[in-house]
Formats: structure tokens, sequence, C-alpha cells
């Protein structure tokens, strides 16, 4: 595992100015980087401007969900754009996901939101968010996604699933020890979601609002080695 390609650096809530700075301070370490409100505020001309500052990879992460030809356009345009990545609800079904797919972005298919609490998640899905996050996998495995969003408490999981094989797990809702949680609920350490077998760590605010972010980006490499060394 190259743990210069598993850290996503989620942009949120930063301008077009603070991202691309921070980017070209981390552009090294990073797999990709997620853009979500910079889409809209910005516009489509954001991701030029990433990589111009050295993202190897953008990531719109728009959560697609409705019919399958709408989602098919949608994710055409931001493959137009020179995103390389782009996210759909895995809940709108096989044939909506094969859509986005056959656009030949590098589709990622989200299962059950990090922000819904074990009982909100069961409440939503009539199932535990374990359970949920399976069926959903499966779907998109069928679908021929590349990979799957869950949390670091399903990873484990999922990840050992031989049905779900060639996916690539890519977690959110993970932090060093004693981070804040904000507004995640299922949620682990760096350390943990690595050993249980994710491929990606999704990582906002410990790296965006980080005085040092090449510093926490470091201190994060770190967990990594420690996770995969044997």
């Amino acid at each position: 595992m190259d743990r210069n390609s598993i850290v996503i650096s989620a942009l949120d809530g930063l301008d077009a100015s603070a991202a691309c700075k921070l980017v070209w301070e981390i552009k090294e370490g990073i797999y990709a980087c997620k853009i979500h409100d910079l889409w809209d505020r910005a516009g489509p001309g954001v991701i030029s401007n990433l990589k111009s500052h050295g993202a190897p990879r953008v990531w719109v992460d728009l959560k697609l969900k409705d019919i399958p030809q709408t989602v098919m356009y949608r994710a055409q345009a931001v493959k137009d754009a020179g995103a390389d990545i782009v996210t759909v609800m895995a809940d709108g079904e096989i044939e909506m996901m094969m859509a986005a797919v056959s656009t030949g972005l590098e589709v990622y298919a989200v299962t059950v939101l990090t922000s819904l609490s074990e009982e909100q998640a069961h409440l939503t899905y009539g199932q535990p968010a374990k359970a949920a996050a399976l069926y959903f996998a499966r779907m998109a495995k069928l679908a021929g996604v590349h990979g799957i969003v869950c949390s670091p408490q399903e990873v484990g999981i999922l990840a050992k699933r031989p049905e779900l094989k060639g996916l690539r797990f890519i977690t959110p809702g993970v932090r060093s020890p004693g981070g804040d949680v904000q507004d995640h609920k299922r949620v682990d350490t760096h350390l943990a979601a690595i050993k249980s077998g994710a491929n990606n760590l999704v990582v906002g605010r410990e790296l965006s609002t980080s005085d040092d972010p090449s510093f926490a980006l470091a201190n994060i490499l770190n967990q990594i080695d420690e996770a995969t060394r044997f």
C-alpha cells in the first residue's frame, strides 16, 4: 500500500483560493482532493485550478441520485469539466449507478452516511448500519462502481466479503486520536480504519483548518505506516 495514495483531502467550506493553497501544500501526499460546495460556488472551472496547483485527482462529491438518464447527464458534465471521480447514492439502485459508470469516471457509491447514528440508520433503512451498508455495497459491485463510501465502523465487515473483492473502500469519519468528531456519528481513527481494510481515508478539517497542513498530513501518514507495519 502506497502511503501517498491513501489520503483524500476534503475541501468542504474553503473558497477557491484557500483550496488551491491547501492542495499545493499537501499535493505530494494525497490520492485526490474532494470538492462539494466549491463546485457550486466557484463553478466547474475550479477543477482545472486545483489540478494546476498539483491535485492528482479531483473528486466531485455530488452524491447523485435521480433517474438513470439524468444521472448520466450530470456525471458526463462532471467528466467534461475535467474531474476524475464522482459519487452516487447506492440506494438509487443498480441501473442508476451503471449510468454513472458508463461515462468512464471513477465512481464511488455512498452506502450509509456517517452523520447517521446507529439508531438513525436503523430507523431509516429498517436494519443495522452494517447490514444496510452490505446490501448497498453488493448492489454497487453489481453496477460496476469502482469504490464504496462507508464509515470506519462498517469497513471491516465489507472488506472481508469475497463478493466485494476488487472494490475500493473509502472511509470518511476518520480522525487522529482525540480529534473532534464534529457532525460525524460512526467514527474511528485513521489507524483503525486502515487496519480494518480501508483503501482511502477522507480527511477534512484535520487538514483544511490546520495551521500547518503539511505537518498534519505527515502525522496522518505516520499513523498509516503504523497500521501497515507487520
